[in-house]
């Protein structure tokens, strides 16, 4: 049986996985949900999948001022999407973040990629900073995946084979179609550009090469609206929607990195 205090720090657009692990896990567990600004499009997803928590303050966690029992807890830490404009920042901040958790926790869950190598090295890092120990998602070989696409794909080697044989494409999986408006903001491609002016947006794709938009199914998130997302999407900026083909995506590198964090937690 499995106790301690496990806290998941996650990206919004890899929030799907971190609710899959959540929910197929039959283990009891205590889930606390962090109020910060950053839970909208996650609340829904909770509600969605029938997974209780409780709900309080960040302040409170870090005033250890939340009653948390022997068994097995998590608590779920949303981060700023906007983390990812720079790499560099986000080294900085993840690592603040850490520092800031350890002393209240006896385990990390990164749900993140390595974001532009933002995230390289990080398990070394922590190793030589922290008290606890830090899991980020891996594929099967043990490398840190790419990205939110390289983490459906479960690892490197697929994420190239996509890549080589579908060039020129945005890929959208269910997180990044819903949370695309919020996204694009911190994305390095638009850098600078008006977030309401959709037609810059729209010209920077096009010199970008990007003709067209691809509906990457995983099978997790919000499936009621998917489909509708991927078509305002492709619509607004003049890309020609497709769809991945089966047999691409899996759950196998998140549920081999929760299990990892898990066990971590001795």
């Amino acid at each position: 049986m499995t106790s301690g205090k496990l806290c998941m720090m996650a990206c919004p657009i890899l929030e799907d996985e971190m609710v899959h692990n959540l929910s197929s896990d039959p283990e009891d567990k205590r889930i606390v949900l962090l109020e910060n600004g950053n839970t909208e499009t996650l609340l829904p997803k909770l509600e969605h999948a029938g997974i209780e928590y409780e709900s309080f303050p960040e302040s409170a966690f870090f005033d250890d001022a939340i009653p948390f029992g022997d068994g097995y807890n998590v608590i779920i830490w949303m981060m700023d999407t906007g983390l990812h404009e720079e790499p560099e920042n986000l080294k900085q901040e993840i690592r603040r973040l850490l520092l800031e958790a350890d002393p209240h926790v006896d385990a990390v869950m990164l749900y993140y990629g390595l974001c532009g190598n933002g995230l390289l090295g990080i398990d070394d890092w922590a190793r030589e900073s922290m008290t606890h120990p830090v899991t980020i998602i891996r594929d099967a070989q043990g490398r840190i995946c790419d990205d939110c696409i390289c983490v459906p794909l479960d690892g490197t080697d697929n994420y190239l084979r996509l890549l080589r044989k579908y060039a020129g494409i945005m890929y959208l999986t269910p997180a990044f179609a819903n949370g695309w408006d919020e996204f694009r903001k911190h994305m390095s491609l638009f850098k600078g550009v008006d977030p309401e002016d959709d037609s810059m947006f729209r010209m920077i794709m096009d010199m970008a090469g990007y003709t067209k938009a691809m509906k990457v199914q995983t099978g997790l998130g919000d499936q009621e609206h998917f489909q509708e997302n991927c078509e305002k999407y492709a619509e607004k900026y003049g890309l020609k929607l497709v769809e991945l083909e089966d047999g691409w995506t899996s759950t196998a590198a998140a549920d081999r990195s929760y299990a990892a964090a898990k066990a971590s937690l001795g």
